[in-house]
């Protein structure tokens, strides 16, 4: 074993704190050795007992070169003592001291044997990638520390983790967990960062202007290049640039990323042959763990693609975001693990990044760790977390695994659900596998579920049922030997041995199954759609899918009002009447009708928020029609009611009593009336189903039975409908303003009145209004007295030239009150 790595000088230092302690942190540099020393130094420690240790890697690249480079330091062949585990993929045997895990197999691992026996120590390396398989695992290993294994060890290591949260998490009582530095091993790296005057490249752009700087560096640099980019698309279209601005058949160009087969990645990591030169593409896989033989430069997009679950859709958005500073230094890094290097950064230099990603438990789909939690029998907030799974995540992975029956109503696995364990896919995928095969579908699904999980290279295409078909016919391919070898797994794990044909038109059955929220119903224009879960949805307007009258959506994406599709299949609609029987409702639906402006009545089968049948309803009920209207003139407004001249006037009096009274009287006010609209009016609404009949309301008699018969009495009494004025005439009062009700008369008629009449027994002056023959206004006074003696002599003046067939008296008070001319006063009766 090389003892010139740096991770040798902390060896001793991490055996004692081991020895002593059940829980450490090593935070080791890139370059220090850690993953490939660390295991073989322990694993012969006195304290392991004979027990062997697991290692968890997060990426399966890193897992299977980090094993094979552990074998060979034992001078040995993957398998023995040191071995791995991935998903479809095992090399252990009994010797095997030292196993190699990905993510996903340890969670399987301990929810099989929660005791962990035969297990002396647990690693996770890497941890600062925050992958939410590692947050679970540490969270089980934990508690199945604290309860079935006080001799498990745990020991988390890093580059660059944030070790102070770790630290207090790992902490038991008072007493500090170790925390073990060291340093790494690196050459000096040199740095150029985008002119300040050139725009960094937007995401659409990362490809061509990676491909600039990467065809710059061939031609003034040696070595290597790694050029790091957000995704496989960026990837692709890097590669068909760089073919065709270089034409150098002597350039190796090399993909890396996550679905690519093994043989591929190994291409991109392995030493270029023969003299050539080799350009690296990768995406972050290449960020840790890894090292590429032979680089010299790296070109840093400063870009990358991460998946975030929107738990109110039921859908994953991919977003191009800028890269963390613990991303850009990891990846720098690459450029010096075996001499001086140079990275190229396509942003400026006084760019400011964010200090460390986004942690995947924080913005993952949780369906698949509340599954694994039901199985472990835990809740999350009964277990210890660095970042507690979000609240209304869980909540809507709760949801989905009880409507996809695979937990009951207490959160513990069903029948269904430990069925569905055993097949170790996303609950989804594993829902319709075990769905499909009684159907008689389940090599359809088989074939689905490895297209949907794994995502083999195939031309773009959104009909996932054609996709089905390329896929199937790909299989025989020696390039999509990995997919073959996965679909046979499946197979195997439904008891399928073999099949001939597939029928790709129950693609869209399938999706439903393992999607049926997403289950979408064309809007009847363009190409947008409504999933029976409330979401928008709309395909690109040249889509061969497009006017399908019902899709099961696969894959969508996009925040905003509306998600983009991105896969889906069309559906028939028995085949929702088939699948969600269960789940149907079907009522009937009183709802307004602006067009006609009345409330319409129709019997209504939704699934979800979609409509699947509608038909008028033969015998409506009445009272629903009535409750149905009512929203209407909530929102509209009073208005809409009849309130004819009376009703307005009694109204305006029954305000005006409780102005005065209090509640004595009912409030008849528009916030009041509006927000009681089902007590008062909904009774007088028999046979009212729009806006015709309303017209037809007594408003006048609605009021009265309101008010009530003993108020209504009292209401005469206090305010009185009309006042009879000394020339006989019964004059309406405008009560408009409760504080200063009016009433307006000609002088004439009022001649004799020495005071002003009141209201309210006495307590409210009425204002009179006085108007001249032509009903104009002359005066306003609540003091008659005042005004006969000093505005009447004015008035008169004026009237009489202007008015002389009306009778004017010098003296009002003795005068005769009348509603006649002088000439008509004369004639006899």
């Amino acid at each position: 074993m090389n003892s010139t790595l740096p991770i040798h000088s902390v060896l001793p230092e991490l055996q004692e704190a081991l020895s002593s302690h059940r829980r450490v942190v090593l935070q080791a540099a890139p370059g220090a050795g850690k993953t490939t020393v660390v295991p073989l130094a322990l694993m012969e420690a006195p304290w392991l007992k004979g027990r062997k240790i697991v290692m968890l890697e997060p990426r399966r690249l890193a897992a299977r070169a980090a094993a094979m480079r552990m074998a060979q330091t034992l001078g040995e062949k993957v398998g023995r003592r040191v071995g791995y585990r991935m998903r479809g993929e095992t090399k252990v045997s009994g010797d095997t001291r030292v196993e190699v895990v990905t993510e996903g197999v340890l969670t399987q691992i301990l929810l099989n044997d929660p005791a962990l026996e035969g297990v002396g120590l647990l690693i996770f390396d890497e941890f600062h990638e925050r992958s939410i398989h590692a947050d679970l695992s540490l969270a089980l290993s934990l508690e199945s520390q604290e309860i079935l294994r006080e001799d498990l060890k745990i020991l988390l290591m890093s580059a660059t983790l944030q070790t102070g949260p770790v630290a207090e998490l790992l902490k038991e009582g008072e007493a500090p967990v170790p925390v073990i530095a060291c340093e790494g091993r690196s050459h000096p790296v040199r740095y150029r960062y985008l002119d300040i005057r050139t725009p960094p490249p937007a995401p659409r752009d990362i490809a061509a202007a990676s491909v600039g700087k990467t065809v710059e560096a061939l031609q003034e640099e040696a070595g290597d290049i790694l050029v790091f980019l957000p995704g496989a698309k960026e990837i692709r279209e890097a590669e068909r640039l760089l073919r065709q601005k270089t034409g150098d058949d002597r350039l190796l160009i090399a993909p890396l990323y996550g679905t690519l087969d093994a043989r591929a990645q190994r291409l991109a990591v392995e030493p270029a042959t023969d003299g050539r030169r080799k350009v690296v593409l990768a995406t972050n896989i290449a960020e840790t763990s890894l090292t590429i033989e032979g680089v010299r430069v790296v070109v840093d997009s400063g870009w990358e693609r991460s998946v975030f679950y929107d738990a109110a859709s039921g859908m994953n958005r991919y977003e191009t975001l800028p890269i963390s500073r613990n991303s850009a230094t990891q990846r720098a890094g690459r450029a010096g693990r075996e001499a001086p290097g140079l990275c190229l950064r396509l942003w400026h230099e006084n760019r400011v990044l964010r200090e460390y990603a986004t942690p995947e438990i924080l913005r993952s789909d949780l369906a698949p760790l509340m599954m694994n939690l039901a199985a472990w029998g835990a809740r999350p907030e009964t277990l210890r977390w660095i970042d507690p799974p979000p609240k209304h995540a869980v909540e809507e992975a709760d949801a989905l695994l009880k409507r996809l029956g695979m937990v009951d109503e207490k959160g513990n696995l069903t029948g269904h659900g430990k069925e569905a364990m055993r097949l170790r896919h996303h609950p989804r995928i594993a829902h319709m596998l075990l769905k499909a095969k009684p159907m008689g579908l389940g090599v359809e699904a088989a074939l689905l579920a490895v297209l949907l999980e794994e995502r083999p290279p195939l031309p773009r295409e959104s009909d996932i049922g054609l996709l089905l078909e390329t896929f199937e016919h790909s299989l025989h391919e020696r390039s999509f030997s990995r997919y073959r070898k996965s679909v046979g797994k499946v197979l195997k794990t439904l008891d399928i041995e073999k099949y001939e044909l597939i029928d790709a038109r129950k693609a869209g059955l399938l999706v439903a199954l393992a999607y049926p929220e997403r289950v979408a119903k064309w809007r009847g224009e363009g190409s947008r759609y409504l999933t029976v879960s409330g979401k928008g949805l709309h395909l690109a307007s040249s889509d061969s899918l497009e006017r399908s009258p019902w899709l099961a959506v696969a894959e969508a994406g996009g925040s905003g009002k509306e998600g983009s599709i991105h896969t889906a299949a069309p559906l028939e609609e028995a085949d929702l009447f088939e699948l969600f029987e269960e789940s149907l409702q079907t009522r009937d639906d009183y709802r307004w009708s602006r067009e006609k402006e009345r409330v319409e009545a129709r019997r209504v089968t939704k699934l979800g928020a979609v409509v699947l049948r509608s038909e008028p309803v033969a015998n409506p009920d009445s009272g629903r029609i009535a409750e149905a209207l009512l929203p209407v003139i909530e929102k509209r407004g009073l208005q809409l009611l009849p309130w004819e001249k009376r009703s307005l006037s009694l109204r305006n009096r029954l305000r005006f009593a409780r102005c005065h009274l209090g509640d004595t009287f009912v409030d008849v006010g528009d916030e009041t009336l509006l927000r009681t609209l089902k007590e008062w009016l909904l009774p007088y609404m028999e046979g009212v189903a729009g806006m015709k009949e309303l017209q037809g309301l007594d408003m006048y008699a609605v009021l009265r039975q309101m008010a009530g018969w003993e108020a209504m009495r009292r209401l005469e009494r206090v305010a009185p409908e009309r006042i009879e004025v000394p020339s006989g005439s019964k004059i309406a009062v405008d009560y408009s303003d409760p504080e200063a009700p009016v009433l307006a008369v000609r002088l004439q008629e009022i001649f004799g009145w020495r005071e002003s009449p009141t209201l309210m027994e006495g307590r409210v002056p009425l204002t009179l209004h006085l108007l001249s023959p032509a009903n104009r206004p002359l005066a306003v006074t609540r003091n008659l007295e005042t005004f006969w003696q000093n505005a009447y002599p004015d008035i008169r003046k004026e009237m009489r030239g202007r008015y002389p067939k009306h009778y004017w008296p010098e003296d009002p008070l003795q005068a005769r009150a009348t509603r006649k001319t002088k000439k008509e006063m004369e004639r006899k009766p």
